[in-house]
C-alpha cells in the first residue's frame, strides 16, 4: 500500500499483512463485537422505588369490610398513583467480555471490510507546531483526508488532543487501542506509519 506524504505524493510503500487486512470469517462476530461495546457502555444506573421506598403513609386506607370497596393495607400497594413500581429498573452493571480470539478476529474483519471498500490509508507521522484545528485542517487536506475518519497514531500528543476536538467527524486514538466498533462507527481508517507499526506490534486490541 502507498505511504502518502504531507503534499499529497506517495512517499513510499508499506506491506498490510492479509491476516488483518484480508480476513474473512462468520459475520456474527462482529455483531457480538458491536453489542459488547454497546453494552459495556451503558451506566446502568435507572432505578425505581418499590413499594418499601416510596414515600407514604403506612395506615390501612379504610377498614376490611363493608363499605363496598376492594379491601386495601397500603396506599403504597403498586396499584395506587404514586405507590411502588412492580419489577423495576435497578442499579446493574451491563457490561461483559469477549474472549481474545473473538475480539481479535471481529478487529481483522472490519479493518478487511474497509479494505476492501479502498477506505484504509496510510499516511507519513507528522507533529503539529502548536494546538490549532485550523493546522491539523490543513495537514489533513494534504494527505487527502475529509469525512468520517479514525486516526490511528502510535500515541496521542496533547497538541494533537486539542487540535483535533473541535473537529466532528474526525477520532483520533492510539493504534493499539482500536477495536471492531471503533472501526465499524468511521467510514475511512487512517494509519500513521508509526501508528501501523504499533498496531502490528501490538496485535490490535488485546
Amino acid at each position: 500500500m502507498d505511504v502518502i506524504a504531507v503534499t499529497g505524493a506517495v512517499k513510499g510503500q508499506v506491506e498490510l499483512p492479509d491476516v488483518w487486512f484480508k480476513r474473512q470469517g462468520p459475520s456474527g462476530v462482529l455483531w457480538q463485537a458491536v453489542r459488547c461495546r454497546l453494552a459495556n457502555r451503558r451506566a446502568g444506573t435507572a432505578c425505581s422505588k418499590t413499594r418499601t421506598e416510596v414515600s407514604g403513609t403506612g395506615k390501612k386506607p379504610w377498614r376490611q369490610k363493608h363499605t363496598g370497596r376492594a379491601r386495601h393495607g397500603s396506599r403504597r400497594s403498586p396499584i395506587w398513583v404514586g405507590g411502588g413500581v412492580v419489577f423495576g429498573p435497578r442499579p446493574r452493571d451491563y457490561g461483559y467480555e469477549l474472549p481474545k480470539r473473538e475480539k481479535r478476529l471481529a478487529l481483522a474483519q472490519a479493518l478487511s471490510a474497509r479494505y476492501a471498500e479502498g477506505r484504509v490509508k496510510v499516511i507519513e507521522d507528522f507533529e503539529l507546531s502548536q494546538p490549532k484545528t485550523k493546522e491539523l485542517l490543513k495537514l489533513l487536506e494534504g494527505f487527502g483526508i475529509s469525512g468520517s475518519t479514525l486516526l490511528l497514531v502510535d500515541s496521542v500528543s496533547n497538541q494533537l488532543r486539542l487540535a483535533s476536538r473541535n473537529v466532528s467527524w474526525l477520532d483520533v486514538m492510539p493504534a493499539r487501542l482500536c477495536g471492531a466498533y471503533d472501526v465499524l462507527a468511521h467510514k475511512s481508517v487512517v494509519f500513521t506509519e508509526k501508528g501501523l507499526a504499533t498496531f502490528l506490534a501490538a496485535g490490535g486490541e488485546a
